[in-house]
């Protein structure tokens, strides 16, 4: 795709990948992003006043594409992003945290189905998601009713919010002057930062969609979101299910298709909020706090349809003891499973 940055010498894409004290995983990262095979891009590392070997790392990297910022002290995870994306040369951006991975692909294959139309506001590809206490990766889900291509706006969201699509921050490009001018990743989402952000540049018409998974979500207990409280992971839920369906509100005319977004808003959002729950159980919470959880939150709760209540109350309501032995054979499954799989077969 030829565009005006190519002419003025700046790179189409800005691979920007904030980091903080996370050497060991950030040298795969910024491998990753090296070996794109689009090669009109810069690789920018934000370091959010890393600790450890961090600088001693990146000074390994030669190549000329890599950029690296520094922050004299923390200013906390939304600010470095929104720091990647002011720093960013690329018409468009696509950012990447330090834990995750993106397929020497990914920028090659989000180009491609825009070609030469440099004005489409988002490109949307699908990622794998990894689980890093047990190993194992869940593959993405493709849609089956749009393939690869421009595609209409609201039907990437519908598909997004109906669960037909596993999308994540990694996989996404955005028009880098379009994020700027909506005030980047809104620092009072803190969980949901990334689909605030990128969700309202559907509503823009026609826009890039990929059907494939590029990229891979890294799932584990360090992360900076997974500190965050269940109120907060909650709410930000529903915040954004509020910001989509405003945004229906005021951009999709058709009132038939405008309803329909957002009850798909609510829905998803409560299904989201059910696993979520589940997840937090399992993981060591006591059955009376998830039940006042599900109390406070009761008003939002209600869209979501029986199956996905039948599930979550199976999870909630199973005793300690046998939740505890369940977790572990799934993971001696999975362990066995890996084992199975890398196994030499003799002979």
């Amino acid at each position: 795709m030829s565009s005006s940055s190519e002419s003025a010498g700046r790179p189409l894409i800005t691979v920007a990948i904030p980091t903080f004290n996370r050497a060991a995983l950030l040298r795969s990262c910024v491998q990753s992003a090296l070996l794109q095979t689009y090669e009109n891009i810069e690789i920018l590392v934000s370091d959010n006043a890393s600790e450890d070997d961090t600088a001693e790392v990146l000074q390994e990297f030669t190549d000329k594409r890599l950029r690296v910022i520094r922050q004299e002290a923390n200013i906390g995870l939304l600010p470095n992003w929104n720091i990647c994306l002011a720093a960013a040369r690329g018409e468009y951006v696509v950012l990447v945290c330090d834990d995750d991975r993106i397929h020497p692909r990914l920028i090659e294959r989000c180009v491609d189905v825009i070609g030469k139309q440099t004005q489409v506001p988002i490109v949307v590809a699908l990622n794998n998601f990894h689980m890093s206490s047990s190993g194992h990766t869940r593959p993405a889900r493709a849609s089956k009713r749009i393939g690869s291509g421009l595609r209409d706006g609201m039907d990437v969201l519908m598909e997004f919010l109906t669960d037909e699509i596993t999308v994540a921050n990694c996989s996404v490009m955005m028009r880098t002057e379009i994020l700027r001018s909506r005030g980047g990743f809104p620092l009072d989402y803190p969980h949901t930062a990334d689909v605030a952000a990128w969700a309202p540049l559907l509503f823009g018409g026609k826009v890039g969609f990929v059907n494939e998974a590029w990229s891979t979500v890294n799932f584990h207990a360090d992360s900076e979101t997974g500190r965050l409280s269940a109120v907060q992971i909650l709410s930000d839920g529903w915040r954004v299910a509020n910001l989509i369906s405003e945004l229906a509100e005021e951009r999709v005319k058709v009132v038939s298709e405008r309803r329909e977004i957002e009850l798909q808003a609510r829905r998803c959002f409560s299904r989201r909020a059910l696993l979520f729950l589940a997840y937090y159980r399992s993981s060591g919470a006591g059955l009376s706090e998830i039940l006042a959880l599900v109390w406070r939150f009761r008003n939002d709760l209600v869209t979501v349809n029986k199956l996905s209540v039948l599930k979550f109350a199976a999870v909630i309501l199973c005793p300690r003891p046998i939740a505890e032995r369940l977790r572990y054979l799934k993971q001696s499954f999975a362990q066995a499973w890996r084992h199975r799989q890398t196994a030499v077969k003799p002979g």
